[in-house]
């Protein structure tokens, strides 16, 4: 990940085939010797990384039968919004067309594997604006980028209309966009929601 300020990066990597999980790692550590690279290939392997691991970002292939990218996804969109998912598999499938589509940052093809640092680096800067954010400020984000109402979140978040206004003002000053309509366009930019809604 040459040019980057961002040294020793935590990543976390979703593959069930130990050989290209090898390789894989091998490319990570010349992209960034100071790397830390995690692996899993369970779901209940995944979730616990996820949880403990801290990764700076996610590296899934299309996933296994039981696991796909797809759900991946949406763990990390629960659990760490503000890090990417960049999948990495050899080649582009249906399903993981479906994954960029939900909010995958990047797609590197297996046989482009020296662009997968470069990949994770832009991925990690263009969400760079979601770390001036509290998590309960991602979550009511994500929420009005879903089509929420004030009330809607306010009464599943068990919070005041009056304090759902207040993260809507912080966001918004914090991210320097002056409507729901940039919030939205931001949040998909940026994978914490669907582009398809």
């Amino acid at each position: 990940m040459p040019g980057t300020e961002r040294q020793g990066l935590r990543l976390l990597l979703l593959e069930d085939d130990a050989r290209d999980a090898e390789l894989i790692t091998r490319s990570l550590g010349r992209a960034d010797p100071s790397c830390t690279v995690q692996v899993a290939d369970t779901r209940a392997g995944f979730a616990r990384l996820l949880d403990t691991f801290g990764p700076d970002a996610v590296i899934s292939d299309n996933g296994g039968a039981g696991f796909p990218a797809l759900e991946a996804l949406e763990l990390v969109r629960v659990h760490r919004p503000t890090i990417p998912l960049v999948l990495v598999s050899g080649a582009l499938s249906p399903a993981g067309i479906e994954c960029l589509k939900a909010g995958a940052a990047d797609f590197v093809p297996k046989a482009e594997l020296g662009r997968l640092g470069s990949a994770i680096t832009a991925s990690i800067e263009q969400r760079a604006p979601l770390r001036k954010l509290s998590a309960r400020q991602c979550t009511v984000l994500q929420r009005l980028a879903s089509g929420q109402s004030t009330r809607q979140i306010a009464q599943e978040l068990q919070i005041s209309i009056k304090t759902v206004e207040t993260h809507r003002s912080e966001l918004m000053r914090r991210l320097g966009i002056r409507d729901l309509a940039g919030l939205v366009r931001f949040a998909v930019r940026v994978g914490l929601v669907s582009a398809s809604g």
